[in-house]
């Protein structure tokens, strides 16, 4: 993942962020060997899923980052950048870390922007097992990771690093008090540095979104403000 600037807000980086694991890499090989003996259960050869290969039969590794029910608004854009393209290679784990249904629903749209499977994990054992079926199926996935409060993520931190996903998304509901939204997306990025926001509820709020002040790349999963 390419270095980038921290926002002040988040404060101090920490030193312990474990690292992505492309499905290309040795070190996933040796995750599914890991996952071999964890389980005690054989990984099947791959199977290509339905809209997994393109037309030639070739693989891609990234789909578009946009879709008719999703998509950044200019003004977004033009501070964060562009979202980043959906993984779609077999075996990638994209997380997305939000409350409850919002977790959920953002997860479900950006499976299918992918030909991704959805697949729920909370810690490491639950992210073998995903990449595992994934492989399996010939299709990316795409894990909601829930949380039950705005606090929640510190006890959740061990969790959530042990994942090591690909892709990290947090679903923001812009309708919730901004300084909350802040905090808890703040302390995902501290253990597994956030690549883009996946954004509802701008209808649902007349006060600004404020999601500049987040500094990542935004996708709008419904209406984009006016």
């Amino acid at each position: 993942m390419p270095s980038r600037s921290r926002p002040e807000w988040l404060g101090p980086e920490t030193d312990d962020i474990t690292p992505a694991v492309s499905t290309s890499s040795h070190a996933f090989q040796a995750i599914l060997d890991d996952l071999v003996r964890t389980l005690d259960a054989p990984v099947g050869a791959p199977a290509a899923a339905a809209g997994a290969l393109s037309a030639d039969g070739a693989h891609s590794s990234t789909a578009p980052a946009a879709s008719p029910s999703a998509s950044p608004s200019a003004d977004d854009t033009a501070l964060a950048g562009p979202p980043p393209a959906r993984l779609q290679g077999r075996g990638d784990l994209t997380i997305v870390v939000g409350f409850g249904g919002d977790a959920r629903e953002a997860a479900r749209i950006l499976a299918e922007g992918a030909d991704a499977a959805v697949h729920p994990v909370s810690d490491r054992r639950a992210a073998l097992a995903a990449r595992a079926e994934g492989v399996r199926r010939g299709c990316a996935i795409v894990a909601p990771v829930e949380l039950d409060a705005v606090d929640a993520v510190a006890a959740l931190a061990a969790d959530l690093a042990s994942i090591a996903p690909d892709q990290v998304w947090v679903a923001v509901d812009v309708s919730r008090r901004l300084d909350d939204t802040r905090r808890w997306v703040g302390e995902v990025d501290a253990v597994l540095a956030v690549d883009g926001i996946a954004a509802t509820g701008a209808r649902r709020t007349a006060g600004p979104h404020g999601l500049a002040a987040l500094a990542r790349p935004v996708l709008w999963l419904d209406a984009p403000p006016a």
